[in-house]
């Protein structure tokens, strides 16, 4: 039978204590860099495997932390998952993934799944819908706090004692339809973003609220999922009306990119026959011709400051709302006057 290699194996060879060979593999600062990297080393050369089932056995908290993601479908929340796992492997901490697809049931079986894992920590980024109920194997009814520390991403839940990290989604809205009002366009139409998530019901708000102190129309609404196909859709659509609208407010840089390559397809090009915002300034938006005017979502700011509030976790529910920035790129033009050719 082959003898498992140990901490005391280590320790025995390089003549320090067992403690010392734990505490250098595990980085402690009272360990020097020299004894760190023979104690590497030899584990290395030994064919050492730390054992950590033990190791969180030891411990008061796993380093184990859950991140459920919505849907990876839309690359926004890819771009939020790199976020949170940079700010978690600086810490030492390691990522056990799931990915609910937009279902409830999906969510509620990884987060059950998650404590039964010995987790020490969950990074929600809900799917839509998501009640305190289908959150109850982490929060029981009736219970003030949760069974493990817990936070939520990107959507806002109402009514749920946890942390929240969430975008100004109001004023995303706010920011395009000013946008788009200030280059002269009065006939907008809002594109995508069903309303069962706190982003686009506040998105769509911020839009509807502007116009309206701005003195002008209700923006006409065309809800539909998330997706380059549904923004393709609509811009055929759109164009082929007897008057098509002046500009358009995507909910997300998703569907901008469907509405982009769309226009084009019908001979026609955003920023200068029709204007386009998407939202979210997804790594993409710089890339599309021409370059996607959107507002940009901190999903650096979002994703790391909820990682470390898991690390220091507080009871109760605070809700950090972080500001977005209008970025005007090549997708948005001056609007034709009455009798005039676009520009």
């Amino acid at each position: 039978m082959i003898k498992r290699v140990t901490l005391r194996t280590i320790a025995d060879d390089l003549g320090i204590t067992v403690a010392t060979a734990s505490l250098a593999l595990r980085g402690h600062p009272r360990i020097s860099a020299e004894t760190t990297q023979r104690v590497e080393q030899a584990a290395a050369r030994l064919g050492y495997i730390y054992n950590r089932s033990a190791a969180n056995l030891r411990q008061t908290r796993s380093n184990l932390v859950a991140v459920c993601v919505s849907d990876l479908s839309n690359p926004v929340f890819n771009e939020f998952l790199e976020h949170i796992e940079d700010e978690l492997r600086e810490h030492q901490m390691q990522v056990f993934l799931g990915i609910a697809r937009e279902d409830r049931a999906v969510q509620r079986r990884f987060l059950q799944t998650a404590l039964e894992q010995g987790v020490g920590g969950i990074i929600l980024l809900p799917v839509r819908g998501t009640t305190r109920a289908d959150l109850s194997a982490v929060l029981p009814d009736g219970r003030p706090d949760p069974l493990v520390p817990m936070v939520v991403v990107s959507r806002a839940l109402s009514d749920v004692p946890l942390p929240q990290f969430v975008n100004d989604d109001l004023r995303a809205g706010q920011l395009a339809a000013q946008c788009l009002i200030e280059h002269g366009h009065r006939r907008i139409v809002w594109v995508g973003g069903g309303q069962q998530t706190s982003t686009a019901q506040n998105r769509l708000l911020g839009v509807q609220q502007t116009l309206a102190k701005a003195g002008l129309p209700q923006a006409e609404t065309l809800h539909g999922p998330t997706s380059r196909q549904f923004g393709h859709q609509m811009a055929r659509d759109l164009l082929a009306r007897d008057t098509p609208p002046s500009a358009v407010i995507c909910f997300s840089d998703l569907i901008a990119f469907g509405m982009i390559a769309g226009c084009q397809e019908q001979g026609k090009m955003p920023g200068r026959d029709i204007s386009i915002i998407g939202c979210d300034d997804m790594e993409e938006a710089r890339l599309t011709y021409p370059p996607l005017t959107t507002i940009a979502v901190d999903k650096a700011g979002i994703g790391r400051q909820a990682s470390r509030s898991l690390l220091s976790p507080q009871n109760g529910q605070h809700i950090v709302i972080l500001p977005p920035q209008l970025v005007l790129r090549g997708t948005v033009g001056q609007a034709a006057q009455p009798g005039q050719a676009p520009s």
